[in-house]
């Protein structure tokens, strides 16, 4: 009997060690497991699936502002600007502004236009068919990257805003509510320069900028080249004949303006001449009736 009590101890003391070492076994399992948790938890963060980064992020659509610039000498300016305006009749865009001046005697003109960005190339073919085209400049500017981050500070701007009217229901006193108003009113002044701006970039993007520079040519088109339009080449042959006419008719009327001062002297040469002749005919006639 004496024998088995320390074989009892001995067992309770290996059952109480046994319980102890599971306990803590399971202690450092659930630590562990805590901590891949919070690993993964930080892996996914930083990875940006928490914050709509990387897959999850939608494309972008690109920003390009696109501005045009021709010059184009045509052989009639005012008829041009009627043509480039029934042009945009079969578009969205307008005329934001035109001017006609004389340079030498020569009608000018200057458009500036805005279209469509989705029509601009439709469009350019058909104004280079007004005449012939002197020079044209194409060019994109991508303000792709400053879109969205104009966009995307607006956005913190107004979750900003948000927080503070709810601090603003939740001010107890007048001070609180001063402070807040005021930062509340530089918020709000933050975000309308940037929805303005984000305005002014859409309107770029959507309507593109074509200049226009019209002129008429220094001088008459001959009409030779067989890519004229016919028309327009009986047109150039009517008006070289016209030209020649009236510039015969000119050159008359000069010469006899230049000729006027000297009239009297013509007159009195013509006279004494005219008497010379005369005298010497009768002389003629008298000594052929003597001889009779």
């Amino acid at each position: 009997m004496r024998k088995a009590v320390p074989l009892f101890l001995i067992l309770v003391l290996l059952l109480i060690l046994n319980g102890c070492g599971g306990a803590s076994n399971r202690e450092s399992s659930d630590s562990d497991q805590m901590a891949v948790e919070e690993y993964a938890d930080e892996k996914s963060f930083k990875s940006g699936k928490e914050i709509g980064v990387g897959g999850d992020k939608p494309d972008l659509v690109q920003k390009i502002i696109k501005n045009v610039s021709m010059n184009i000498a045509v052989p009639d300016v005012e008829k041009a600007v009627a043509e480039i305006e029934l042009m945009l009749q079969g578009t969205d865009g307008y005329v934001q502004d035109a001017n006609l001046w004389q340079d030498d005697n020569r009608l000018r003109g200057h458009l500036t236009l805005r279209v469509p960005s989705n029509q601009v190339d439709g469009l350019i073919p058909r104004l280079e068919k007004l005449g012939r085209v002197e020079r044209k400049d194409i060019s994109g500017q991508d303000v792709t990257e400053e879109y969205y981050d104009v966009q995307a500070r607006k956005n913190n701007l107004e979750k900003q805003e948000g927080r503070y009217l709810e601090l603003l229901d939740k001010a107890d006193t007048v001070k609180e509510m001063l402070e807040i108003e005021n930062e509340l009113f530089r918020v709000r002044g933050e975000i309308e320069s940037m929805e303005a701006r984000l305005k002014v970039l859409d309107n770029k993007v959507n309507l593109s900028t074509i200049r226009v520079e019209l002129r008429s040519p220094g001088g008459l088109s001959t009409g030779e080249r067989l890519k004229d339009p016919f028309d327009q080449r009986i047109q150039a042959a009517w008006l070289r004949g016209v030209n020649g006419m009236i510039s015969s008719v000119q050159g008359f009327v000069v010469l006899f303006v230049a000729l006027l001062p000297y009239t009297p002297m013509v007159a009195l040469v013509g006279y004494v001449v005219y008497r010379v002749n005369r005298n010497r005919r009768q002389r003629k006639v008298n000594s052929v009736e003597k001889q009779e």
